[in-house]
Parts: structure tokens; sequence; C-alpha cells
């Protein structure tokens, strides 16, 4: 019975904190009281303890203590082994006591007083008692005994009882900004920052409390950062509901109504159920801080279980509800000051206007400040001049439309049709605005080709050639946007090829624009480039309309692989006038440029589009594709953080939209590589899944079976080996599916893998079997076929080493090392050859052989020479050996 129930504990306490983790403990406890087995009951139930606290139901924590502290006074020579995590319990009663208002408070001050008690018996420091002393002081709002409590706290001197070198910290850094003292505060978190944290709970909580601080010292940069790695580290954790609460605050406080808000819609329904009161109170003062900022927006926000409500409705609500539980404490505290720290949070002034929270959103306020500012220059420096009058209107629209003035042009049809009635427009007045409308509804295809072709009619009644054929292209490209390319073609090409060589010379260049784009459109890209290229080269081509074909040549040269001459156009492309042309120029010589290596310069051209393009009304599917190439190329220079956060913001671009699957599944790609990279493997794994829930039923197998094969990968790295396996074999049929042998051979292999981490060896015998005739019909001397074949000898050798047959491993490892050395694989070739040496002889000719040949300081270097170390010390060659072992160490 002990052993069963053993195992159920360790199996709890391996489970992460939170409700379940809680419950096997639970089911640990009944168990153990009812076979009567004391011990187990006494180490579960202090084990309980710091679940209920570490999973939020801090509350639940106080049943179990008092039976631990019963039991121990009763017999405290018999769980005597239990004394430091009983001694570490006694840390979490003051802080749990204090945050619930229906609590006497001398209770909390009656552990206070055990808890000293128990310390001076044993030896300890008071180091960890006056930092609780201290917690609550604080929380009652007595500032003096606070402030000595800290001073004791910090010339006490630690022991094994104190928390770790990063919560000691964390604590007085609460005290220091709480005083004023914020540099202080900064400079004590350096030394927990920098060095080498092993507590869950950092550094995530330290760089929370350090928000306030970091931006009264104008450390604005360390303030970002520190929000965006400790939220990310805490959003999905239990019990975290006051450390949102610091968040929301500080987004509010920083000009960042809009994030906070997600803030508040996200972590609202932890109010139905809060770790504690207190974290009720503080995160309902600060939601409501944050809604009051936008109170003015008529912003609808989303409620669990119930209507969207008002934001300025929602924010009294909440203040009502904090105020409300201010007053529960300091009637049970006999101060006020709970009350002040609610009113202080309601009432608070910012502590900067704009902190923006990235780079591109750094850059989109800069450019809106220069915007509203040409704006007013603009404003003060325009002078009227004289307006023209009846059809006079339709010479200035087609002028401005002409100059890419693109709003005066509708404006000036918009006079016409006002001054001139209908009964005094000639045909041509009518057909020409026709032209307009067609043009003006450039959003609206469908009406722009109905207002075409009635002009067309009128047209060709006046004899008006020129007027018929422009548009007739302007049709054609209408009918190319909307897919239907040969018609598109059919129409267009003779009326374009005459215009070309025809029409004014300013308007030749974008007829020439619109044949390329045409060609482009029917898979004739030679011949749009050259059109393009001919285009630009015109002496009458205005300096707008050769960016914005540079722009479309960039495009077009990518898809040619001619990525260094797409480079140059797109940055000519950089110059046109219009913010969202400008955007996908910046998009295009981005993706070139990581395409070419060149991931840092990508960085800066993809931050900039999405801080042109951000600002544009119905821009967000352009925006979301900027985001997926910059998280990309953030991903390829080591900026995972910023990669997986800029992935998942595209992300939510594109859900729940079935005609932007392929741009979401492009995103859940590069979030599932961000996440591997941040080690979030339950993250990467749900999005794999999802991936894979959303594929559709004619999907490539080849893309099937690697994102199979990344399931199984992720499922062998969280120790999860028997789905791995499962993972493994699906791809391996996907691969098979889509006759790619090779990749159908590596996918059997890592099942197998998956499979001897199980133990399941006859499987990895039946798996490598399978795989040994796929490579046969294959040639023999092709690299991929090699390392596949070593490859399947070298997992045999694996698996005969873990089954104690080292004969076989070494027969398996030398056919492997031969295939190997004949592929050109030389760190899998030395390291065939190292465990060779290791098994397959008893002297240290080939050990001393492999260590001179492999570089100094190589992995491989260091393991073989361990290995010969070893085998010195078996020759009898001690101090060979010693000098040996001394080397190692220097190196």
């Amino acid at each position: 019975m002990t052993d069963d129930l053993l195992d159920r504990l360790h199996r709890a306490e391996s489970t992460p904190y939170g409700k379940a983790r809680s419950a096997l403990l639970e089911d640990v406890v009944r168990r153990a009281d009812a076979a009567q087995n004391e011990d187990v009951a006494f180490s579960s139930r202090l084990s309980l303890v710091t679940s209920y606290v570490m999973g939020g139901e801090s509350r639940k924590s106080l049943v179990p203590f008092a039976r631990c502290v019963a039991d121990w006074d009763a017999q405290p020579d018999k769980f005597r082994e239990h004394t430091h995590t009983f001694l570490w319990s006694f840390k979490y009663a003051p802080s749990t006591l204090s945050q619930f208002p229906e609590v006497p408070l001398r209770q909390a001050y009656a552990v206070l007083d055990d808890m000293e008690r128990r310390w001076l018996e044993a030896g300890h420091s008071l180091h960890a008692v006056h930092q609780y002393r201290w917690v609550v002081a604080n929380h009652v709002g007595d500032a003096e005994e606070a402030a000595e409590q800290f001073r004791l706290w910090s010339t006490a001197p630690r022991d094994d009882l104190s928390d770790c070198v990063g919560c000691d910290p964390t604590s007085k850094v609460q005290h220091l900004i709480q005083t004023g003292r914020n540099d202080d505060a900064v400079a004590l978190a350096v030394g927990v920052l920098d060095g080498r944290l092993t507590c869950a709970e950092q550094p995530q909580q330290m760089l929370t409390e350090l928000l306030p601080a970091y931006v009264a010292e104008g450390m604005y940069s360390e303030a970002v950062d520190a929000h965006r790695r400790a939220y990310r580290a805490l959003r999905n954790l239990p019990g975290e509901l006051t450390s949102y609460s610091d968040h929301v605050e500080f987004l509010a406080l920083t000009g960042n109504q809009t994030r906070a808000i997600e803030l508040v819609e996200r972590h609202l329904p932890e109010l139905a159920d809060p770790p504690s009161t207190l974290a009720e109170m503080y995160f309902a003062a600060a939601a409501s801080l944050a809604l009051q900022r936008v109170s003015g927006q008529d912003l609808m926000i989303r409620q669990p279980q119930a209507d969207d409500v008002p934001a300025g409705q929602l924010a009294e609500e909440l203040a009502e509800r904090a105020l409300a539980i201010a007053a529960r404490f300091d009637e049970r505290n006999g101060t006020s000051h709970q009350s002040s720290v609610v009113r202080s949070v309601l009432t608070a002034e910012p502590w900067v206007d704009y902190l923006p929270l990235s780079e591109t959103a750094r850059r989109a306020h800069v450019r809106q400040q220069a915007s509203a500012a040409a704006s007013v220059a603009g404003a003060v420096e325009v002078v009227a001049g004289p307006e023209p009058t009846g059809r006079g209107w339709l010479d200035r629209a087609e002028e401005a439309w002409q100059g890419y003035r693109r709003d005066e042009a509708v404006a000036a049809w918009q006079a016409f049709e006002r001054e001139v009635p209908e009964a005094d427009r000639t045909p041509l007045d009518r057909a020409r605005l026709l032209d307009g409308q067609g043009l003006a509804s450039y959003d609206n295809p469908e009406v722009s080709l109905e207002a075409w072709r009635q002009a067309l009619t009128l047209y060709a009644e006046l004899g008006e050639e020129v007027r018929l054929l422009r548009d007739r292209a302007r049709i054609a490209r209408t009918l190319g946007y909307l897919g239907q390319i040969e018609e598109g073609l059919a129409t267009g090409e003779e009326p374009l090829r005459w215009l070309i060589a025809n029409d004014e010379p300013r308007r030749r260049a974008g007829w020439q624009d619109s044949l390329a784009t045409m060609y482009a459109q029917a898979g004739r890209f030679e011949d749009a480039v050259r059109e393009l290229v001919a285009a630009r080269e015109l002496p009458e081509t205005d300096d707008e309309q050769r960016a914005n074909s540079a722009i479309l040549l960039s495009n077009l040269l990518t898809q040619l692989d001619r990525f260094e001459d797409a480079e140059t156009a797109a940055t000519a492309g950089l110059t046109v006038a219009d913010d969202l042309p400008r955007s996908v120029a910046y998009r295009q010589r981005g993706r070139i440029r990581t395409l070419l290596d060149r991931p840092a310069e990508a960085v800066d051209d993809l931050e900039e589009a999405i801080a042109l393009g951000v600002s544009l009304p119905g821009n967000e599917i352009h925006n979301g594709l900027c985001q997926v190439d910059l998280a990309r190329a953030y991903l390829l220079t080591g900026r995972a953080l910023e990669a997986a956060e800029t992935a998942e913001e595209a992300s939510g671009v594109f859900e729940g939209t079935p005609e932007l699957a392929g741009f979401l599944a492009e995103a859940r790609a590069v979030l599932i590589d961000a996440y591997r990279a941040l080690g979030e493997l339950d993250s990467a794994l749900t999005h794999v899944r999802a991936q894979l829930a959303a594929a559709p039923p004619d999907a490539y197998p080849h893309w099937l079976g690697s994102l199979r094969q990344d399931e199984g990968a992720l499922l062998e790295r969280m120790d999860r080996d028997k789905e791995a396996v499962d993972a493994f074999l699906a791809a391996a049929e996907h691969f098979e599916t889509a006759e790619l042998p090779i990749e159908h051979v590596q996918a059997l292999r890592l099942a197998g893998q998956s499979a001897r981490y199980c133990g399941d060896f006859d499987l990895v015998e039946q798996l490598l079997s399978r795989a040994r005739p796929i490579l046969d019909p294959l040639p023999s001397a092709d690299q991929a076929v090699l390392f596949q074949r070593a490859g399947i000898h070298w997992d045999l050798a694996m698996l005969a080493l873990q089954k104690g047959e080292t004969p076989v491993a070494v027969q398996h490892t030398t056919q492997a090392a031969e295939s190997y050395e004949r592929g050109g694989f030389e760190g899998q070739h030395l390291n065939a050859r190292l465990l060779i040496a290791e098994h397959g002889t008893t002297d240290a000719t080939l050990l001393e052989e492999l260590f001179n040949t492999i570089p100094t300081g190589d992995d491989l270097w260091h393991r073989a020479g361990w290995l010969l170390a070893d085998r010195l010390r078996t020759l009898n060659r001690p101090e060979e050996a010693a000098a040996l072992e001394a080397r190692l160490q220097s190196d």
C-alpha cells in the first residue's frame, strides 16, 4: 500500500501547479488517512499546502497547514525528516491570512509569533520572519513598522529558510518602490536579473515589480522588455491575478490602452473565482483604471457569460467593487490604507504620454506625429486658387487623376455633377463622367466595368477612338484583376499596344504597366519584366509611375529568382508617394533580404512596412502578412520572443475567415518555430495540431508529413514517447503517399527512436526492417541515401547497446562509419569511430588517434579525451591520465 501511495504522491508532485495537481494530492491525503499511514499523510499535506498557494487557491492551504502543525506538535520526532518543508510552509500562512478580510488579523500575528519561536528553537536566522512581518505591516499600512522590519530583514543573515535569491530581492524591490527609492530598486535588481535563477517564479515576478521603477527612472526600453517577458511567462499560470493587475496598470498609464483592454478582457473571467480577495480588489481597481481611459470611445467590453457592456459602465462597477473590498480590509485592519491604495490606482495620472511596446509601434507613432505636424503646416500654407466652372471640372478631374491626386479628382467629378444639370450635358460629358465613375470605384470592379462599357458605346458613336481604346484597356485590366485572364488579354492587348505607341507621352508608361500586369497574371513573367523595364526607361515617365512600376518589377524578378535585381527594383519603389505602395515596397525588399540571408536588414524593412501600413483603414491583411514576414526575420536573428508576439498578432488577423486559411497556416508555422525556440512546447504542439485539424482534404501529403513529424519531435522533447511513435508513423505514411523515400525512411527511424525510449525493442527492429528495403532501389552513392543507410545501422547499434549486446553494437557501428565516411559526413563518422574505440577495443591506440585528429576544444575532442583518460587508468598509466585530465579541464 505504501508503494502505491508513494507512486501517487510522486505522480501528483510531477503535475504542474493548478487544480489538477491539488486534486491528485487531495486524493493521496484521503488514501493515506484511510490507510493510517501518518508519514505519507503528513508529507502529502505539506505538499498540498504548497500546491494550493502556487495553484491560486491559497485560502485552502490554511486547513492542511493547521493539521500539519497539530500533527507535528503531537509527535515532533516522528516527522523530523520533514523539518525543512514544515518550517518553510509557515511562510505561506501570514500573507495568505492577510489576503482575506474575513480572517481576523490576530491570526496572522499569532502565526508570525509561532514562526519566530520555532525559528529560534531550531537555531535559524530570523531573516524570513522579518520578511513576513514586513508583509503584514505593509498590508495594514503601518509605515513605521514596515520600515523597521525591512531594516531587520535586510541586515539579518540569510539561511536555508530564506526565500530564494530571486524572490527575496523581489519583495525588497516592492518596499523600495513604495517608499520612492526607485533607483535603489533598480540597482538591487541588477544582480538578480544578471544571475542564474532556478526558481519557477523568476525573473517574471521581479520584472513585474520593476515596471514603475523603470518608467520613473526613464529606462523605457527596459520597462517594455520587462512587461513583454514577464507577462508572457505569467499569462497562463494559475493564481497570478495580482501580477496581471500590475501589467494592466502599466499599460493604462503608458498610453497603451488598447493592449490594457485586451488583458482586462482576457483575465476578467478570473474575477469569478479569484485566488484571493486581495487579488480581486487589485485587479478590479486596475481594470477600472484601464476602462476609464477608453470610456469616451463607445467601446463595448466582452464579459464572461454575459452581454457586452460599455467600458464606462464596467469601469464604474469595478471601481465600486474594489472600494467595497478595500473597506472590508480596512475595517478588519483598523486603518484606511487599502482604500487609499485603491483610490490612488483609480485616480492615477499617466506615467508617460505614450510608451511604444514594439519598434513598429514606435515608428508608427513617430510617423503619425510627423504627419500631423505636416498637415498643420500644410493647412496654413494652402492658398486657394480659382475654381473651374462647367465642364472645366472634368478637365480638372482628369488632370488630378493623372497626377495621382485621387481625392481631388473625385471632388471635381462631384462638382461637375452638382453644377451641370443632366439636360445640359453633352454625350461627351456623359462619357467622361462615366470614366470618372469607373476610376473612382476601383474598390468595386463590377461598378467600374459597367461604367466603362456604357462609356464605350458613347465614345464609339462620337468617334472618340483614343478615349474608346483607353476604356477597353481599363476593362481588360479589371478583368485580369477578377481572374478572367484570357478574356482580359483578348480584350486589351491590342488596344494597349496602340496606346503605348500613340497616346500622350505621359500616359504611355501607365499603359505599359497595365500590359505588364496582365502578362504577370497570365504567368508570362519574362514578357512582363520586359514591358516594365521599357516603361521605366521612357523619358516621359514621371517619378511616381516609375516607382510604382519598380514595385511590380521587384515582385516579378523575385519569382524569377533574380533576387539581387529584385532588391534594386524594390529600393527604387520606396520613392513612391502613397503610404500603402511604399509599405508594399518595404515588405517586398524585406522578403528579398530574408531570402538573401540578410535577416537583420529585413527586420528593419519589415518594421517600416508595418509602421507605414498600420494607420491605413482596411489594410489589416497586408499588415498581417508583413507581421508574418517580420516574425520570420526575427526568428532568423535570434529574437524568438518578438517573433512569437508578432506572429500571434498576425494570426488574430487571419483567424475565423476561411478565405485566409492559407495565411493563417503560414503564421502558425512561424509560431511553431518561435514557441519551440522559446521552449514553449505545449503552445507549439497546440498549433501543430491546429494546423492538422484545419488541413483541407486535398492537402499535400508532403506538408502533412512534415507537420506530423514536427508533432512527433515536440512530443519526444516532452517525454511523451508513445504518442511520438504514433505521430512519426503517421508522418511516414504521408511521405510514402507523396513518394518521398528519404523522408519516409527518416520518419520510420524517428518512430523507432521513440519506441526505443519507450523500451519497445521489438517495434524498433520492425520499423528499421521496414526502412531498409525502401533505400534499395535508390542510387547507392547518393549522399542522402548513404546518410539514411548509415543511420539505420547507427539506430541498430544504439538498440544493441541498450539491450547489452555490445559486439552487435560495434558491428553495426562499423557499418555506419563506412557509410558516413563515403558520404562525407565527418562529424557522424568521428562519433561512430569513438563508439568503436570505446566498446570495440581494449587498448588506447584508436582513442589517441582520434583525440589527436579532432580539433581542440570541439565537443567530440572533449569526449574522446575523457574516454582516453579512463582507458589510460585502466591500462595502469595514471600519470598520463592525470596530465590529460588537467589539459581537458584547462580547455
